[in-house]
């Protein structure tokens, strides 16, 4: 694993103040994934600020997206609001819930810079920018298991007598080319947000680095459980086991690079049918949404899992 420098800080605003010591705040000393906003300079607000700020920036991007898809909706006569169903989903809509994740990103960079003083590139890795290289490599090696995988999963609902009922749609390519265009950038706004910003920020109440980085990890992994909004207890499990596999990957690889990758190769080959299918599903979470097949798709992260470590750099 790599690490950061932390021989040459960065300085905070009003560090160089007469009369007051420096305050760096980059780490000082090697420091992992997980704990890297654990400097001289922290305070025990910062991480909880970070918290509040992002959820809230993140509801407020969201729902300005959301805004605009209805409006769209409505005026093109898709949705009438006056018997509009909340869990009615168009191709508009579900685009726009991507998009709303994808400001995780630009979200993080905020508070990395405003409230810890670190460039936007430290929250990508420990060497202070995204390992593109690195990032490729994980798609390589995950996405012949993922394919293998959906593969799979369709054929045993083929087996137990579920058809497909594919068709084109006038929704069709508007979903082909939207998926391509915004599920890398709302995978990637989930990991900046979820094992970026809330691992970091949890683990960074901890000295001890073991339970700085399975704090983070647990309180994390809970949150994106629960950002899933699922009521079926076997999605809150693939969730969770989810969330924490993908911290794991962070924290041993020193970056978000692998959960990325992982998490990209999930979501796009999960979502390969989706243009000629019906939306009415796609965000069903209620009970009984799943049952014990999620088993095989936490498997197959945990397989996943084995084949980056076995590979890391």
């Amino acid at each position: 694993m790599s690490y950061a420098d932390g021989s040459l800080p960065v300085l905070g605003s009003g560090d160089s103040s007469p009369g007051r010591a420096f305050r760096p705040t980059l780490p000082v000393q090697q420091s992992d994934y997980p704990s890297f906003w654990r400097t001289p300079a922290w305070s025990w607000w910062l991480p909880v600020v970070a918290l509040v700020v992002t959820v809230l920036l993140t509801l407020v991007a969201s729902g300005i997206f959301f805004g605009v898809a209805m409006a769209i909706d409505v005026s093109s006569g898709r949705t009438d609001l006056e018997g509009w169903d909340p869990t009615e989903i168009t191709a508009l809509v579900f685009l726009a819930n991507n998009l709303g994740l994808a400001t995780l990103i630009p979200i993080s960079f905020l508070i990395s810079t405003w409230l810890f003083k670190q460039r936007p590139g430290w929250v990508s890795s420990v060497v202070g920018a995204l390992r593109w290289r690195w990032l490729g490599k994980c798609l390589l090696l995950l996405t012949p298991l993922w394919a293998l995988y959906v593969g799979v999963d369709i054929g045993l609902g083929l087996w137990q007598g579920g058809g497909l009922d594919l068709a084109v749609t006038p929704d069709t390519w508007v979903l082909i080319v939207g998926i391509l265009l915004t599920t890398p950038l709302q995978v990637t706004g989930e990991e900046y947000g979820f094992r970026g910003v809330a691992n970091r920020a949890v683990a960074s109440f901890f000295r001890n680095p073991r339970i700085a980085v399975i704090a983070g990890a647990a309180v994390s992994s809970v949150m994106f459980m629960f950002a899933h909004a699922a009521a079926d207890p076997w999605l809150n499990g693939y969730y969770l086991w989810f969330g924490l596999a993908a911290c794991y990957l962070t924290w041993r690889t020193g970056g978000l690079e692998a959960a990325i990758a992982m998490h990209l190769v999930n979501n796009l080959l999960s979502e390969v049918l989706l243009p000629f299918s019906d939306l009415g599903e796609i965000f069903n979470r209620d009970v009984g949404a799943a049952g014990p097949a999620v088993l095989l798709g936490m498997a197959v992260v945990g397989i996943g899992v084995v084949l980056i470590v076995r590979n890391a750099d």
